[in-house]
């Protein structure tokens, strides 16, 4: 009863605080890309250079994708776009509570929106890296259709499964700082086990279920079925009800970790 009121209280804090929540994302993307020079532009490039070292080791020195009938850069870059704007949120949204403290004692401000500002601010640069990823797209000969507008469908399932890993992450953060040292290792890890330069084809089918239990590869696989292979998300219903049942879990498990330590959030900072 207490997750779900603290839910209600969550979607009324939205609704009545819109305006301030808009002005702190637009502060924490100012902060971190505008106001710094070559900030925002390099903000763009980093995935732009990563995708770039990615596609000269396995499109070129090792020949990833000779099998494939789409080029190898608009497989690559599909993928990592997605797995990039996921790892770079989780791992912001994890310190964020402690960045924002100066808010913890502030009456009526719910501390259970900050990571959601994390995740406003990194999506708003995401959009714009798409944008670029789509203009590669082009460029590869792979023009836009109906299925491109699915974008917004998994940008959505990704934001959710966000929502309740940083809920977690940034609560736990301030009593085992060492979390924030942890993550980004584990994010590394689950790079390396998500179909970004590789293919699940490349292994035998009776071990696929293996790497589909991690929940990005329904958000990466999903990302390339909206904008190359044009295919819906309701071909893949198994997939789907797995992604959003770990979704639901993360929701819970967050919200519950963070009620639970949230009153002792002002003590710790």
């Amino acid at each position: 009863m207490k997750i779900i009121k603290e839910a209600i209280n969550f979607a009324r804090h939205l609704a009545d605080n819109w305006y301030l929540i808009f002005e702190l994302t637009r502060r924490d993307f100012r902060q971190k890309y505008v106001t710094n020079i070559f900030g925002f532009a390099w903000a763009i490039l980093d995935p732009l250079a990563l995708m770039v070292i990615f596609w000269v080791v396995f499109g070129l020195g090792l020949r990833g994708g000779r099998d494939m009938e789409i080029p190898f850069v608009t497989y690559l870059i599909t993928g990592l776009v997605a797995y990039q704007c996921f790892q770079t949120i989780l791992t912001m949204a994890t310190g964020s509570i402690r960045e924002y403290s100066f808010l913890l004692n502030k009456i009526n401000f719910g501390t259970s929106v900050i990571p959601l500002v994390k995740i406003l601010s990194e999506y708003f640069l995401h959009s714009i890296v798409v944008l670029v990823m789509i203009v590669i797209l082009l460029i590869n000969g792979i023009f836009p259709t109906l299925y491109w507008l699915q974008f917004f469908y998994y940008a959505f399932a990704m934001g959710v499964l966000l929502l309740g890993l940083s809920w977690f992450a940034s609560a736990v953060s301030l009593f085992f700082p060492d979390i924030q040292k942890l993550i980004p290792i584990v994010l590394r890890f689950f790079f390396f086990l998500t179909p970004i330069f590789w293919s699940i084809d490349m292994f035998p089918p009776r071990i696929h279920w293996v790497f589909k239990l991690n929940p990005m590869y329904y958000i990466v696989n999903g990302y390339r079925d909206s904008f190359i292979y044009g295919r819906g998300f309701w071909e893949e219903p198994y997939l789907g009800l797995y992604f959003w049942s770990v979704s639901a879990v993360a929701l819970v498990v967050g919200v519950a970790v963070f009620i639970k330590l949230k009153p002792h959030f002002a003590d710790v900072v």
